[in-house]
């Protein structure tokens, strides 16, 4: 077959919008490059994704730039002139872009590589990797494993168990009993710039107020950890700073006003 034949097959030759000609003029500006000498490769780097260097699959060295001689250190193919090096190494650039710096011998190299540290770089790094460790590792001091808390707890018709020391059968809705609680809330908020007078205050109402057993002993629950309480519960319980008073808790006890003590 013919030459223009070829091309014509290749390229839809032959219709009013034959593009060969297009494509001649591109291949003609900018050619493809001349086949690469024996034991070479091109091979996309890992280091500068989109990238490509050229590797010798002999002797393993690797290279940005075109190479002329084939693998093992041959003499340069004689029909690898330097016009076709040009060309082919234009192809090239046109196609991969180049990410590396001139300066450097290992294309697979990120960063810092061929830079060797000292060993006081090394025990440097050691010490300062260790000391983030410790920090990592340390007990963060607002987020305690235990908290002590007193609790005024007000059921209603919907808690799951609506009954107390206070009253067998507790028929009251939710929002009364919440109601309720903000009346002691406010009594409560008077004594809020005195920690020792507002424990005292608190004690006082959980004795009369709290349908929780632990109001014989002024709503004091003691410590708790993790996972000993409701989680809305306990979520408000750990959320407190000693001395601090908690807003409304809804849980399905009942709902509660708690004071964090320790």
């Amino acid at each position: 077959m013919a030459a223009g034949g070829v091309e014509d097959e290749l390229f839809g030759g032959g219709g009013e919008n034959d593009e060969a000609p297009v494509v001649r003029v591109m291949l003609q500006s900018n050619p493809p490059p001349a086949a690469l000498p024996e034991g070479w490769y091109l091979k996309p780097s890992r280091s500068y994704p989109g990238s490509y260097y050229y590797f010798n699959n002999n002797s393993g060295e690797c290279s940005w730039d075109l190479p002329t001689a084939a693998a093992g250190g041959g003499a340069a193919d004689p029909a690898v002139t330097q016009e076709t090096v040009a060309a082919a190494e234009a192809a090239v650039k046109s196609i991969f872009k180049r990410s590396a710096s001139s300066g450097e011998n290992n294309p697979e190299a990120g960063e810092g590589a061929g830079k060797s540290q000292s060993p006081a770089q090394q025990r440097k790094k050691a010490k300062t990797s260790e000391t983030r460790q410790r920090q990592q590792n340390a007990p963060n001091k607002d987020d305690p494993k235990e908290v002590r808390t007193l609790h005024i707890l007000k059921k209603h018709r919907g808690s799951r168990r609506p009954a107390s020391w206070r009253n067998p059968k507790i028929t009251d809705t939710k929002e009364k009993a919440m109601s309720d609680l903000r009346e002691l809330m406010s009594i409560l908020d008077e004594s809020k710039g005195n920690v020792e007078e507002l424990r005292a205050t608190f004690e006082e109402l959980a004795k009369t107020e709290s349908d929780c057993s632990s109001a014989k002993r002024g709503g004091d629950l003691g410590f708790f950890g993790r996972k000993k309480m409701q989680p809305a519960f306990e979520k408000a319980s750990f959320g407190l700073k000693v001395g601090e008073l908690s807003d409304i808790v809804d849980t399905s006890s009942g709902v509660h006003v708690i004071l964090r003590i320790a």
